[in-house]
C-alpha cells in the first residue's frame, strides 16, 4: 500500500522519464456525495467541464460517477449530447448518485510510477482514476488528458519528442465485417 517510487539507475527508462502519478495528476477534484441528487451531480460535472469524478463519503472514495453511468440504458450505445428533444436528466428524477455510480473503484497512489497507473487505466477500461494518499483520502484525479499533458511536458523538457515521419503514403484498407 505505501510503496514509494524511487528512480535510480535500475528504474526502467520510461518510468524515469514520465515520473509519478503525483507529477501528472490534477490536484483539484470535483467530489460528489452518495446522497446528492443525480441531476445535481450532472450540473456539477458540466459546470466543472469534467466527465466524471469520485463519490466520497466520510473522506473515503466509495464510487465513481461518469456521464456514461448517468445515461439511460437505451442511450448508452449512442451518446447524444445535443438535439431539440434532449433533456437527458429527466430519467434521473428521484435517483441519488449512489443509485447510479460505479461501486468498483480502481485508483492510483500519488507515489506510483505513472506507467503503473496507465496500465491500470488500460486494463480496467477507465478514463480517469481517483488518486489516493497513504490514508486512502482523495488528493487528486488522473485523467487521460493529464497523462497526455505529462507526456508532452516531459517530451519538451527532454527534447525527446517524436518527429514527423515522412514515408510512402499508405492507402487505408477497408476490412469486411
Amino acid at each position: 500500500m505505501g510503496e514509494v517510487a524511487v528512480f535510480d539507475r535500475h528504474t526502467p527508462p520510461l518510468d524515469a522519464l514520465l515520473g509519478t502519478v503525483e507529477d501528472a495528476m490534477t490536484p483539484e477534484v470535483v467530489v460528489l456525495e452518495p446522497a446528492m441528487r443525480a441531476g445535481d451531480a450532472v450540473a456539477i460535472l458540466e459546470k466543472a467541464g469534467v466527465a466524471g469524478g469520485p463519490v466520497v463519503h466520510e473522506g473515503r472514495v466509495v464510487g465513481m460517477l461518469s456521464f456514461s453511468d448517468l445515461a439511460p440504458p437505451e442511450e448508452r450505445l449512442v451518446h447524444q449530447r445535443t438535439g431539440p428533444f434532449l433533456r437527458g436528466e429527466r430519467h434521473l428524477v428521484g435517483l441519488a448518485v449512489q443509485d447510479v455510480m460505479s461501486r468498483e473503484v480502481v485508483f492510483a497512489r500519488t507515489e506510483w510510477p505513472l506507467t503503473r497507473a496507465l496500465e491500470l487505466m488500460h486494463t480496467a477500461g477507465v478514463n480517469r482514476l481517483p488518486v489516493l494518499d497513504r490514508r486512502d483520502r482523495p488528493v487528486g484525479i488522473l485523467a487521460r488528458d493529464d497523462v497526455i499533458r505529462a507526456v508532452a511536458r516531459r517530451s519538451r523538457a527532454t527534447g525527446q519528442h517524436p518527429s514527423m515521419v515522412r514515408g510512402p503514403a499508405r492507402k487505408p484498407r477497408l476490412v469486411p465485417d
